[in-house]
């Protein structure tokens, strides 16, 4: 047995055992019954939180896929060995692996920062996803497959998967501001309106994740040319920001507004900056969306890093600016109403 034969087989089986700890999540769920977390947590607030469903499906529906897609994909590949298997093939598992690992380590994220508790078989499956992600980049290391040559091919269709990112992430960013002032009026936010935002946030999110991924697959032909473009580099800038911001707004702040309780003098004092803080943050995500969506569509800036940045720093210092001036007036029309 050859390295590579043995590299796929390892990979089947840390499918399989994925796919075990997938099966065993869902059935325990559907039980109904307190689930054993052999690490002393609670299994159960974790598989059962806000956070257990992405656009309305279980996440281990997802993960059941994932893991049947990975040992489908790789059983084909070793019906080929010893003979270079199929570049498509390759190049299609080793995305989809990515993204999975990706989505796994948000998940980590957020057991540790959002919820604050762990789940033994969640980490079982993310352990899975990261040993399938490894041995994935291995194979592809030791494989005499060409990547390359098949990204230059698909450029074409890779740009249009990184525009509907964008549309996706632009327009739930958008969205997301609007209802985030709407329901923000009476400086709390409900369960109701914390799911709807978490269902645009899943949303922009997703488009984020298209932006990244399929970012990667424009960037690795065109490396040295896009490392020298000062538009490019903004617009990396602009993605970084949006990755930090939204984690920040979505996994520290909004969970602390939704637990406020206005009650009290001091909560409410509590509220008043934390309304501040959000909208500020909103501020930044609007603008840092569009500078990077309209950096991505357009095909030549005569402008220096410098000039760039300069820019979007601006950009981002008027948009806090407003969203402040905006908090006021907006807390002092609610106020009137009331």
């Amino acid at each position: 047995m050859n390295i590579l034969m043995m590299t796929y087989s390892l990979i089947i089986l840390a499918a399989l055992w994925g796919l075990s700890i997938t099966y065993r999540i869902s059935k325990e769920k559907k039980s109904g019954q307190p689930m054993v977390c052999p690490l002393g947590a609670d299994c159960k607030k974790v598989v059962t939180s806000e956070f257990s469903s992405f656009l309305g499906i279980g996440l281990e529906a997802y993960g059941a896929i994932y893991y049947v897609v990975t040992i489908v994909g790789y059983t084909f590949l070793l019906l080929f060995l010893p003979n270079i298997p199929p570049d498509t093939v390759v190049f299609l598992l080793t995305g989809f692996t990515i993204v999975a690992f990706l989505f796994s380590v948000y998940l980590t994220i957020v057991q540790a920062f959002y919820l604050r508790s762990w789940c033994t078989w969640c980490l079982c499956s993310a352990c899975a996803s990261t040993v399938i992600f490894l041995l994935t980049i291995f194979a592809l290391i030791v494989s005499a497959v060409e990547i390359m040559p098949l990204l230059v091919w698909l450029q074409k269709p890779i740009l249009i998967l990184h525009l509907l990112g964008f549309a996706l992430g632009v327009g739930g960013a958008t969205i997301s501001d609007i209802l985030f002032l709407k329901f923000l009026k009476d400086f709390q936010i409900s369960e109701e309106e914390d799911k709807i935002l978490r269902t645009m946030s899943q949303i922009v999110w997703v488009g984020l994740l298209i932006v990244i991924i399929s970012g990667v697959g424009l960037f690795i032909p065109n490396s040295a040319e896009l490392l020298g473009s000062s538009k490019f580099l903004v617009k990396m800038t602009a993605v970084l920001i949006i990755i930090i911001n939204g984690s920040f707004l979505n996994l520290i702040l909004s969970p602390r507004i939704l637990r406020l309780d206005l009650n009290t003098g001091i909560e409410v004092k509590k509220a008043h900056m934390m309304r501040k803080i959000a909208f500020a943050l909103g501020g930044i995500s609007f603008v840092s969306w569009y500078i990077a969506f309209i950096l991505g569509v357009l095909k030549h800036v005569d402008l220096t890093y410098f000039e760039l940045i300069s820019f979007y720093g601006l950009c981002l210092i008027f948009a806090i600016v407003a969203s402040q001036i905006g908090e006021r007036l907006y807390c002092t029309r609610s106020t009137k109403k009331s």
